[in-house]
């Protein structure tokens, strides 16, 4: 009972979107209130099929779904099974090098992966689309990578869900599609008797990288992330040669992850992706969130011009230490503030209810469609669990357009905001969005 308390007190402070989402085969729909007018839908009179052999301008797709076994698949989930399709057309598999002969020369099991990225669960209708994205999880799983367990069916020993691969969706003010952040051209929407096509004149990207893997290989972001990596390795070695003195004997760096696995401290809990020996019943692996990725630029503004400056910066302001009387892991560097606010949404400052502490994490994958939106001053990105209602965290920043730039920074802070000089750069972990000045809350100094 308290689970089923939690889970909807959770499920109740998402966006509204989240409420329609198809992904999930349970509970789909709810029935409208007794009384209330029902809104005019629209009516199919041919399958998923008839609508796809119908559209000239995606013959590529449907050459591969008719290699693909992925209808087979659904077929032998039942007769009252729906599914909705997203189709990119001809002209936009062409530019990413998908063509008619590259289809026939893949082989089938390669071909099924591709159709079911494209692929949802459930019948999405047009009026289920929001200006704000709603996730909606695709039937593409990936193996490797493990996430909170939430919404999978419950199995004895289950401490996660699998991966996969999800598809925001959102309808803004001109009646473009988006997927992900990114227009994908006029919505156009065609409802089938078992299911529904979406007919695309973009493609929709699947994100291949982490975010770590992504910020490495782009090459802006090396204060931010080397940064990490040196603050992980003194935390880590000051955590041994503390516990070493306790202990009466010297300590390894493994023994110390072994006695805290939850308190590997910046780097490593946060970008590491492990491979469990046996999955089923290992712990996740990957953090799904939004990431604001500093530039090296956004720290030479702040006086911090190399990974030197922030390491001095570290050395002077820090109370890393084993705590004797708790016998544990405590104390931060002074970075770790710039680090949290970047992402992890500024739960640094989240309020801890003295019974349970903090309060359970909300979603927060958002793209700039999100951000640009009014519900994100008020959502709340902690909220839940076992803490009191009352310990609910709010949204810490504040977000604005100039000129079509969104910006952000610490509510009431004084600060100069961090302008988004890119958005929406897709990875495993969830958007990147690259800022130009360093997130700095209320009466913070670097200096």
């Amino acid at each position: 009972m308290k689970r089923l308390l939690n889970d909807f007190i959770y499920s109740m402070m998402l966006f509204g979107t989240l409420m329609c989402t198809v992904g999930c085969q349970k509970n789909e729909f709810m029935p409208a209130p007794e009384g209330e007018q029902v809104p005019h839908q629209e009516e199919a009179t041919k399958k998923v099929g008839e609508l796809l052999a119908g559209e000239a301008s995606a013959s590529i797709f449907r050459k591969a779904w008719d290699k693909s076994r992925v209808k087979d698949s659904l077929s032998r989930m039942g007769a009252n099974t729906t599914y909705t399709l997203f189709v990119p057309n001809d002209a936009a598999w062409t530019k990413i090098g998908i063509t008619a002969a590259k289809i026939d020369a893949m082989a089938t099991a390669d071909v099924d992966s591709l159709m079911m990225f494209y692929t949802i669960l459930g019948t999405l209708r047009k009026d289920q689309l929001r200006p704000e994205s709603m996730p909606m999880r695709s039937m593409l799983v990936n193996p490797e990578l493990r996430v909170p367990f939430y919404d999978e069916p419950n199995v004895w020993g289950q401490r996660h869900d699998k991966y996969r691969y999800k598809h925001y969706l959102a309808l803004n003010a001109a009646g473009n599609l988006l997927v992900n952040g990114k227009s994908m051209g006029k919505l156009n929407h065609q409802l089938a008797t078992n299911g529904a096509v979406i007919f695309m004149e973009n493609n929709i990207e699947k994100p291949t990288k982490t975010a770590l893997q992504v910020m490495e290989a782009d090459g802006r972001f090396t204060i931010f992330l080397e940064m990490q990596r040196q603050m992980d390795d003194i935390f880590v070695e000051t955590m041994v040669r503390e516990m070493s003195y306790w202990y009466g004997y010297e300590v390894a760096p493994e023994e110390y992850w072994m006695y805290y696995p939850s308190v590997r401290y910046a780097y490593r809990q946060f970008w590491e992706i492990t491979i469990a020996s046996d999955p089923n019943y290992a712990d996740p692996n990957i953090t799904i969130t939004t990431l604001f990725a500093p530039t090296d630029d956004a720290f030479k503004k702040a006086g911090l011009t190399s990974i030197d400056d922030v390491m001095a910066l570290n050395a002077e302001r820090n109370d890393v230490r084993f705590d004797e009387n708790m016998f544990q892991p405590a104390g931060h560097f002074v970075m770790d503030t710039i680090v949290d606010a970047h992402r992890n949404w500024a739960r640094f400052y989240a309020p801890q209810d003295p019974g349970y502490g903090m309060a359970r994490g909300n979603q927060t994958v958002f793209f700039s469609n999100d951000l640009a939106a009014p519900f994100i001053h008020d959502y709340f990105v902690n909220i839940g669990g076992t803490a009191q209602i009352r310990y609910a965290y709010k949204m810490p920043f504040a977000f604005s357009t100039n000129n079509g730039t969104l910006g952000l920074h610490f509510k009431e802070s004084g600060q100069p905001s961090a302008h988004i000089v890119e958005s929406d750069i897709l990875t495993l972990n969830g958007p990147i969005h690259v800022v130009d000045n360093l997130l700095l809350p209320k009466g913070f100094k670097l200096k």
